[in-house]
């Protein structure tokens, strides 16, 4: 009587030399794998290395698959079997297919809903397969027996499997995909997951929202990021009657051409809309790249429009009161700050018509004892004329030096965009023309001469810089021209 252990041996004695040379050949490369992937740190080596793990022990399995134990180990090895082999096709499906050639060779998103389904229908084929061999059980009859159970089933889970459906078919039909801005019934907001029940929308202020899938199929549904990605916003602006459209439509194209959020494709347009009792309106019609940027591009554009008109001497329509209270606003008190503008270095050579607009487009501002104006490595775009009491000038405890009106401070980050050198805080009740950058660059233009201010208070600085452990290259003449050319120019 043979034992099973001889026979265990003449059957691996037995075994095909194909069979033993596959494993010898997996386990080669199972082991360069496990090399690259310590060299990847990871990544894209994973699937490869547990599909020849896998396979492996497939082969193992038909070594054991002993003749003599053919009765006792035919339903286990079988169950085994179906085990390996349906580890193997996920991790084909999952890792090589999905993660490695979709996600990162190609770039591409992944339908979930399409791996899931492959996934149960091949989990099906196993399992009946299974009960064939093993037990000889007619599948086809297990699913004919039970159609009235199904029947009740789907009928209690109608909701759930319409979602389901729905889902393949938005998967199907691709009305939209990932990172799509969306608008379905009156919830706009960009696609961030698709699964079987659900879709899962983040809206512009970061709220997370799960839709099923058969509400949206049911809903009106509008896909903003499709045909063309960017998204069409239209901002009407009132002007008054008694300028001519050439002119206001001449300085609203420049506005758009000069925005920076605005697309240049497809091009945008300046429409004149109606006209009112007091006013006539225009609509500047224009695209922005991306959905999250119409609120600042719709910003930046009614600003510009503001500095523009004041540029151009366009007036806003107003209502009478409006007006009144406005001509109440003259008087000694401008006659005053614009005194302080004309002592200031960097505005010296102006016109009175330019110092006026420039006053237009400043704000005072009012600072109580001990309120600090700015702070150092704060950013900053303004700068500040002092028209009434002190301020000190501070780095950390030390005092540096003591500031009053007709000073200024704060240009260099007007200028440049560099961030606050020094804290800078009142002493007492103290009053500030403050001068932002785009009002700077409306009288720049209506005055190029200004350019030599700059080109002399970049010297000074550079000067003041030389031979102290604070000065780099950048804070060079050069360096600093260039970085004003990119902020103005």
């Amino acid at each position: 009587m043979i034992t099973p252990t001889a026979d265990l041996i003449n059957a691996f004695e037995a075994a095909k030399a194909s069979d033993l040379f596959i494993i010898g050949a997996l386990l080669v490369l199972s082991g360069l794998l496990q090399v690259l992937q310590a060299r990847l740190k990871g990544k894209g080596a994973a699937g490869p290395v547990a599909l020849c793990k896998w396979l492996i022990v497939f082969y193992a399995l038909r070594l054991m698959d002993i003749h003599v134990l053919k009765d006792v180990w035919a339903t286990p090895s079988l169950i085994l079997h179906g085990i390996v082999v349906w580890m193997a096709f996920r991790t084909i499906l999952h890792d090589i297919y999905a993660d490695l050639y979709l996600t990162r060779l190609k770039q591409r998103p992944v339908n979930k809903i399409l791996l899931n389904l492959l996934s149960f229908g091949a989990a099906l084929a196993l399992v009946g397969y299974g009960l064939r061999q093993a037990f000889n059980v007619d599948v086809g009859s297990i699913l004919t027996s039970s159609a009235i159970l199904t029947a009740v089933i789907g009928f209690s889970m109608q909701d759930t499997i319409g979602s389901l459906f729905s889902g393949l078919l938005i998967q199907t039909e691709k009305p939209f995909k990932l990172g799509d801005w969306i608008k379905v019934g009156d919830i706009e907001a960009q696609v961030t997951e698709i699964t079987w029940r659900y879709t899962k929308l983040v809206t512009f202020s970061q709220n997370q929202i799960l839709i099923p899938n058969n509400a949206i199929v049911k809903e009106r549904l509008t896909n903003i990021s499709e045909p063309i990605k960017q998204v069409n916003i239209v901002v009407p602006v009132p002007a008054p009657l008694s300028t001519s459209p050439v002119k206001v439509k001449s300085a609203l194209e420049e506005i758009l051409r000069k925005s920076p959020l605005v697309a240049p494709f497809p091009e945008p347009r300046v429409r004149l809309y109606e006209f009112g009792l007091d006013h006539v309106t225009y609509r500047m019609v224009f695209y922005v790249e991306d959905f999250e940027n119409q609120v600042a591009a719709r910003s930046d554009v009614l600003s510009a429009v503001w500095y523009e008109f004041r540029k151009q001497g366009i007036d806003f329509p107003m209502s009478r009161q409006m007006v009144v209270s406005g001509r109440r606003m003259t008087g000694a008190t401008n006659q005053e700050i614009s005194k302080l503008v004309t002592g200031a270095g960097l505005f010296e050579g102006m016109l009175p018509d330019e110092i006026d607009l420039l006053m237009q487009c400043a704000a005072i501002r009012t600072y109580v004892p001990d309120a600090r104006i700015v702070e150092r490595g704060q950013g900053g775009t303004t700068m500040f004329i002092i028209a009434s009491g002190h301020v000190a000038v501070r780095l950390g405890e030390t005092e540096l030096s003591r500031l009053g009106p007709g000073d200024v401070f704060g240009e260099m980050a007007l200028l440049t965009g560099e961030p606050r050198q020094a804290d800078v805080v009142a002493v007492e009740p103290v009053s500030c023309l403050e001068v932002d950058r785009e009002a700077f660059r409306v009288v720049l233009e209506k005055n190029p001469v200004l350019m030599g201010n700059v080109t002399r208070i970049f010297k000074e600085r550079e000067e003041k810089m030389r031979g102290t452990a604070l000065r780099s290259g950048e804070e060079s003449e050069t360096g600093l021209l260039e970085r004003f050319r990119k902020i103005f120019w």
